[in-house]
């Protein structure tokens, strides 16, 4: 994960933060071992979901990055996420299995819809006023890094005003895992806001 998406500045998330940057190094070791001796595992299944995850990871946690362009009044939103996490939760909403194909995923209506229904539910930004930011859909990437499969999801949306006073709200894989962790990483005018959330955490003001 690169140095620019751990610019968490909050003082009062310094200590979770170093607790998930060490389930990280945790992560890594276990992956360089695995390859290193080739050891192959079967699919789990995470303690919430029937589904098989085929690539299963010990860390719980997403990475958001906010950017507000000035000109047009908008936010860019990129949004980085396990893929088996991804596939989990939209298994769950459609009581059924769902795989993801980053090829093609972007051409897929059907997928595209599921997946903004899903942010909808568990991610949500709010202006000065209160108001909910309409979020459109942008695209997606996928990367495969070692054995933890990547999506990055974008989306942006109109916010006149920008981050000021501006609510967040982010509980992504949070009916998942219990130990799900959520950093958000905005940027204004030249300032960077950093945010974590956990299961229990509602709205946070983006300062």
């Amino acid at each position: 994960m690169g140095s620019g998406e751990w610019g968490v500045g909050n003082r009062e998330c310094g200590m979770r933060i170093c607790r998930v940057a060490w389930r990280f190094l945790i992560l890594a070791l276990t992956i360089v071992c695995a390859e290193a001796v080739n050891i192959s595992r079967p699919p789990l299944t995470t303690p919430h979901s029937p589904f098989p995850t085929p690539h299963p990871h010990k860390v719980h946690v997403s990475v958001t990055n906010l950017e507000f362009e000035q000109p047009k009044q908008m936010v860019d939103i990129v949004i980085r996420v396990f893929t088996d996490d991804l596939e989990n939760a939209l298994s769950r909403r459609a009581k059924q299995a769902v795989k993801i194909e980053p090829a093609t995923a972007d051409k897929d209506r059907q997928f595209i819809e599921s997946v903004m229904a899903y942010l909808r539910s568990s991610f949500e930004l709010k202006n000065k006023a209160g108001r909910p930011v309409i979020l459109s859909w942008e695209g997606i990437e996928g990367q495969s890094e070692g054995q933890a499969d990547m999506i990055w999801i974008f989306v942006k949306g109109r916010m006149p005003g920008g981050f000021e006073s501006a609510q967040i709200r982010n509980k992504i894989f949070c009916e998942l895992f219990d130990d799900q962790v959520n950093i958000v990483n905005a940027k204004h005018q030249g300032k960077q806001i950093g945010l974590m959330f956990e299961s229990k955490d509602d709205f946070k003001t983006l300062r």
